[in-house]
Parts: structure tokens; sequence; C-alpha cells
């Protein structure tokens, strides 16, 4: 495989226009190194100032080092400890030309700039990534911005790139599923890595991904969305990302698209022809600070159920279920999802399985319950199988209490994730 950087530039060498027109587009600024000139300066109430490539706070200042999002809707940034790359709590809002609090830290209640940004968050972002060694946040390399090779592969010669309006059924849908696809809960299948999917491939293979129970817009949810549209459903799988949207370009006529297979549908003399104005209205997105969002499920929902599904059609094992119940548990603070999770976790934990992570939750669930001592043994196995959990570390470290052990488990994440202000 070529570098993501080289495959572009062999791209861009025939492909001049469409290079160009890309580079104009929000996908493919949607990281870089921030530049002072281009930020606008502001300020978040009285605890926040913003000047340049510099923020501010009583008491403390970081210069922004890389910014996450294109500014089409907002823009997230992070600055860098000793090369560690760590998120701040303020971000700009372009719908409101102003900054304000990022998505998250509405409720905190002193400024937090502990939150590190972790490959899972550069891989939307960023056409590739390279940690260095024994960390989750320090990188050797990062190609900035959607290049590509994110879509097209990055093959050594030209027949290994991939057409994705060329592939069908779920290979197709996968190209844009990687990033666009938010589901209620996603879950990373045992033994697979995101950052290893390749155009071409099935995205089914890396991951699970749980729908039902609809609480909203998410700000990358467009995938499940329109999967839950008639549209999308009566299309035969014919509609999908590619039909409205052009990668290459940064807007089309949609209502033109929407009229090739609606011809004979009105115009809305309140809202002109514009069918999304109507059908695919935009909505604040609730996990996205103050930012809005197309609605792409053009307003036919199915019946919330009360249940979740495996948004690829298939039976999903009791393992990607119960991590599914306990992340929604999590993100909803509910305790009724955590009694769901644990019969399926417990199961699946006694297979015995290279499984870190289902190890490292159900240490979770019985340090909750009590049980520290089944909890320190479910840790240990899951850091076995993976030492570069600095979470878990702490966690581990925290059941133990004071000693040596203990001691030598939190200057081991720390080395992985130092701390900061």
């Amino acid at each position: 495989m070529l570098p993501m950087l080289a495959a572009a530039l062999i791209c861009a060498d025939c492909h001049r226009d469409l290079a160009a027109r890309f580079a104009a587009t929000p996908m493919a600024n949607s990281s870089g190194p921030v530049r002072a000139a281009a930020e606008h300066p502001g300020r978040v109430s009285s605890t926040y100032k913003i000047d340049g490539a510099r923020l501010e706070w009583p008491g403390g200042a970081v210069d922004l080092a890389v910014f996450i999002g294109s500014r089409r809707m907002g823009r997230s940034y992070a600055y860098s400890q000793d090369g560690f790359l760590f998120q701040v709590p303020v971000g700009y809002y372009a719908n409101r030309g102003a900054w304000d609090l990022a998505p998250g830290y509405e409720r905190d209640k002193v400024p937090d700039f502990s939150r590190p940004i972790g490959a899972d968050c550069l891989f939307c972002h960023a056409t590739s990534s390279r940690l260095a060694p024994d960390s989750i946040n320090r990188y050797s390399q990062v190609d900035y911005g959607i290049g590509c090779a994110r879509c097209h592969g990055a093959g050594a010669d030209h027949q290994q790139f991939v057409n994705p309006a060329r592939l069908t059924g779920r290979k197709r849908d996968s190209v844009c599923d990687q990033c666009h696809l938010a589901g209620t809960a996603r879950i990373g299948k045992a033994g697979k890595r995101l950052q290893d999917f390749q155009p071409g491939e099935d995205l089914a293979e890396y991951l699970e991904v749980f729908t039902g129970q609809s609480r909203g817009v998410r700000v990358n949810g467009h995938s499940d969305a329109l999967a839950a549209s008639r549209c999308k459903q009566e299309s035969g799988g014919a509609l999908w990302c590619g039909t409205c949207h052009d990668p290459h370009r940064a807007a089309v006529d949609y209502a033109a698209i929407c009229r090739s297979c609606h011809a004979g549908a009105h115009r809305a003399k309140t809202r002109g022809p514009d069918c999304a104005g109507c059908h695919m209205p935009k909505s604040k997105a609730r996990d996205g600070g103050h930012t809005v969002f197309t609605d792409h499920t053009l307003r036919l929902k199915e019946p919330d159920t009360g249940e979740i599904v495996s948004y690829f059609g298939r039976k999903p094992e009791g393992r990607d279920l119960g991590l599914g119940y306990f992340q929604i548990a999590l993100d909803r603070r509910d305790s009724r999802y955590f009694e769901k999770a644990w019969p399926l976790l417990r199961e699946a934990a006694a297979r015995k399985a290279m499984d870190p992570k289902l190890y490292a939750t159900v240490g979770a669930l019985l340090a909750a319950a009590g049980r520290r001592r089944e909890a320190e043994a479910y840790y240990r196995l899951s850091l076995d199988q993976d030492p570069v959990q600095p979470e878990v570390l702490h966690k581990l470290a925290a059941l133990l209490g004071r000693g040596e052990e203990a001691d030598r488990f939190r200057t081991r994440a720390l080395r992985m994730l130092p701390r900061t202000f």
C-alpha cells in the first residue's frame, strides 16, 4: 500500500480538475494545523478568550494546534502537550458566527483540558494517522483532511483503486458509512481495528451498529437516518449517499435529484422548489452542541419499539449486543440497560477469547457491583491482551488502593496519557 498522501498526489496528476474541486469541499478541509490568521477572535462568557491561535482563561493559556471540523457547521480544536493531543473545551459555530462551549462540555463547572484526541476521533477527520508506541493520543504521523485514498483506497497501481459508484450494496454504502453511520450504539468487532478498513470491503466485518430508539438528529448519523426513510427502503438498494451528494464538489441541485423520481411532486409556495425544506428539515443535533444538521429520515420514521437491532440486518452476537446496551446505559445514565447488558457480557466472557474491550467492560460492571476481586481479575486479563489502556490501568490501581503495584499501574497510565491542567 502507498502512503495516503502519495496516493493523493498520484490522483491529482491525472485528475487535476476533480482534485482542485475536491480541495475546496468541507470534507477535504475536515482537519489541519491551526493558522492564527484564519481563526476569529472571540469570547465564551467571562471564562475563555480566543485571540488568533491562543486560548486564554483565568489561570492558564494554550496554543490551539489542530482544528477538527470544516467550519461549515462548526469546528473543534486541540492543543498539544509534549506531542499528546487534547481537546479544548470551546469551539467555533459557523451558523451563529460565534465561539461557545464545545459539545460535551456544556455542564462542566471547571475548565477541562484532559480529554484526549484518540484515533477514533481522527478516523473521520483525517485521511490516516499513526499513534506513537504505548499511547492513545500521541501521534507519529497524521495526514490531515480527507483525501482521495479515504474513498478510493491507496493501491500500488491504478487497478487497486476503488470507484464507490461501481460497487453495489453493502460494499458501496460502507465507503460512506465508515464515517456517517452512528446508530444508537457503534461497537467494534472483536479482533478488528476500524483503522484497517479499506474501500471495497464490507464495514460489517469491522463493526456492529445498532439502531432503534431514535432520539433525534445526530452529527454523524446520516446513513442510519437515510436507511429509516421510505425512499431508501423502496429504492431496491439504488438510493445511496452518492445519489444526492457529489463528493468532488461542495453542493448540487438536490431538488432536481428529488424530481428525477418524483416528477409530479408539488412545489410548496412557502418554501419554493426546495424539497429538502419540508421533507429533510434541519434540526438541532443532540450530540453537536449548537449545530443543526439535515434530517435524512425524510420525515417518515418507523415506530420506536424500544429495542435495538443490527443496522446490517443480521442477528447480533451476544457480545456485541451486550456492549451496545452498556454504551447506551452510559450515554443515557440509565441502569436498566446495564441489567440488559450483564447476562450477555457474562456469557461472552466465559468463552475466553481475545477481547480486551469485553473483559474491561465486564470488570467495570463487577467493580460497580462491589465484586472487587473478580473485577481485578478481569481488568488484569484485559491488560494482558492490550496493555495500552490507561483508563483500565487507573481503574485497576483504584481497586488495589495503595501499594507498590498500584503505583506502578498509575505510572504506566500517566506515561500513556499524561495529566493536564
